[in-house]
């Protein structure tokens, strides 16, 4: 017997064309505000454009937050990052010599290491017959390798 996998399943289901649950409930709370403010505004008042532009302000925000995107990230998400960045990040990161903990070895501990040993122990020096050594031992693994692969193909 086969059964349909579903392909993408990280993708919200849609309840009404292309409205998701989320994005309804979304729209459904902010319009909800918008229109209990606007009954109560309107009992008391008589209301203007610009009144009536600030209280259906709840519903366009909720409808944003629900509907609008930035570079393919939700707005509440994307909003939620900013804010993490701005108070709960650095801004930049300063190198400091010498601050911090280096890197511990599991073979020689750090401390008892002085200078001269670590000079003595890390002398640079150039041998070009073992750098000719090395770049013939490279050449005949590379070549042994290609031709493992010529008889595997």
């Amino acid at each position: 017997m086969q059964y349909k996998v579903p392909q993408d399943v990280q993708r919200e289901d849609q309840i009404l064309w292309f409205i998701t649950l989320r994005q309804l409930i979304m729209l459904m709370v902010g319009f909800g505000i918008s229109y209990m403010i606007f009954v109560k505004m309107k009992q008391q008042y008589d209301l203007n454009t610009v009144e009536m532009i600030f209280i259906w302000l709840p519903a366009a925000i909720m409808a944003a937050f629900a509907f609008l995107k930035i570079k393919g990230i939700e707005l509440f998400h994307f909003v939620s990052l900013i804010v993490e960045q701005i108070f709960f990040r650095n801004g930049k990161r300063y190198w400091i010599a010498g601050a911090g903990e280096p890197f511990v070895s599991t073979t020689v501990s750090v401390k008892s290491l002085n200078k001269k040993n670590v000079e003595e122990n890390f002398e640079k020096t150039f041998d070009s017959q073992k750098a000719e050594q090395l770049a013939e031992f490279l050449d005949q693994e590379k070549s042994s390798f290609q031709k493992q692969k010529s008889q595997n193909a």
